[in-house]
């Protein structure tokens, strides 16, 4: 009976190793939302950055991203941060155009590649 609790005991104690190490990993990078790779016109191109207040500079959630011309969109998080990763080839300038939509802010439209450090800025109506 204490061979198998204490198996039991081992199989608990690499679980949570697992988990925290995932934990530990995502605190210490968290590029999650930033591009992994240079653009590639085959593979993609990722779009990532923060939508914040111009007034304030603080984050603004739920903001709708869409490259304009093509199917993709985004949200971005309570955080201000969204991620959109092109599933088609890129142009060949490889500029994209972003419209960005939230209900009491002006709309704003930019010209982007991709980039690690992209901010949109969001004017109160």
């Amino acid at each position: 009976m204490a061979r198998r609790n204490s198996a039991i005991v081992v199989a608990i104690i690499g679980a949570a190793a697992v988990i925290i190490a995932a934990i530990v990993g995502a605190i210490l990078q968290p590029s999650w939302w930033r591009s992994e790779s240079p653009p590639a016109a085959a593979s993609g191109l990722t779009i990532a950055g923060t939508v914040v207040d111009e007034s304030t500079n603080r984050a603004v959630g739920q903001a709708r991203i869409s490259i304009v011309g093509r199917a993709e969109t985004s949200v971005s998080e309570d955080n201000g941060n969204f991620r959109i990763r092109l599933q088609s080839h890129i142009p060949k300038d490889g500029v994209v155009r972003l419209h960005v939509v939230k209900d009491g802010y002006l709309p704003s439209d930019e010209t982007t590649t991709e980039t690690d450090t992209l901010i949109i800025q969001l004017r109160k109506k």
